[in-house]
């Protein structure tokens, strides 16, 4: 059985549509928890209608993505009797994916048990568009490499020619793929260093360093609404608005998420943090800087 956890929050087209498609997988042994936390567009109502067989828990508005990932999990090991062949997927609801997701996720999980299966991130207005594949990750500095860049120049059609498996160093939680013997020996996610952003990139380290390995399954492909989430960073911005994004929740560049992260993973945590703060600063500069030079021309 396939347990799948989906947190959500006042975006009902975008879930309705992830639940369409996962009401067509070629895998019926599956079972939807849906974690809608505080929302107030009629979410829970329309699922309930829509997906009678769908499970929806609600939270308060306080939960984020990992506290109302962490509820949904909680609940599928707390009321059913998991065992090995059984796993939980979580999933973002600002995405689609086809009628064989599940399958190859599965697929890839049988290919190289025991571990947990990533899924590869496309546009889904461009869906040769590749936005995820892997990551290289360097715990002494601050530095990810973006695989779907660096290896496959966010080529899809490219990545299939090349390997239908890769083994990352982390993996996002849109589309993760965990055995129940994850959360038997390393936990859930960290929802108090991590609410929203990096509490899967700690998760799947941790995954990782317990003897877990990450694949990343090219054909587990989800398709990814790249401008509903969070906050853009890579377009320039007001000050003012660079100033609050390095504290707001939603944000990638919260400096209290990045200094947990530092002083969690990094073998030099306040190296780490500091340069991780001055390349965030420095990158904001340079993107203001090409936005007047473009200005000016």
């Amino acid at each position: 059985m396939i347990y799948i956890v989906i947190p959500v929050h006042n975006r009902r087209h975008y879930t309705l549509g992830c639940l369409a498609c996962l009401s067509r997988q070629t895998v019926t042994a599956q079972q939807v928890i849906v974690v809608d936390d505080g929302s107030t567009d009629g979410t829970s109502e329309q699922i309930r209608t829509n997906f009678p067989d769908t499970t929806v828990l609600t939270g308060d508005g306080s939960l984020w993505w990992a506290g109302a990932t962490n509820l949904g999990i909680r609940y599928v090991i707390q009321t059913f009797s998991l065992n090995d062949d059984d796993f939980i997927l979580t999933l973002n609801d600002d995405t689609k994916v086809d009628p064989d997701y599940l399958a190859s996720l599965s697929m890839a999980y049988q290919a190289h048990k025991p571990c947990i299966v990533g899924s590869v991130s496309v546009d889904v207005n461009s869906p040769q568009r590749l936005l995820y594949a892997g990551t290289g990750l360097n715990l002494r500095m601050p530095n990810i490499e973006d695989w779907a860049n660096t290896r496959f120049k966010n080529s899809y059609t490219l990545l299939k020619t090349t390997s239908p498996y890769l083994v990352s160093d982390s993996l996002p939680g849109r589309g993760l793929f965990i055995p129940r013997a994850v959360f038997n020996t390393i936990g859930y996610f960290d929802d108090l260093r991590f609410r929203h952003h990096m509490a899967d990139l700690d998760f799947s380290i941790r995954a990782r360093q317990a003897g877990f390995p990450l694949v990343v399954s090219s054909f587990s492909v989800v398709y990814e609404y790249a401008d509903a989430t969070g906050v853009n960073m890579n377009q320039p911005m007001p000050l003012g608005q660079f100033v609050k994004a390095l504290s707001a929740i939603k944000s990638p560049i919260n400096y209290r998420t990045r200094y947990h992260f530092a002083v969690k993973h990094a073998s030099l945590p306040y190296i780490y943090f500091a340069v991780d703060m001055l390349r965030i600063l420095l990158g904001y500069l340079r993107r203001q800087l090409k936005a007047v030079a473009y200005q000016n021309k």
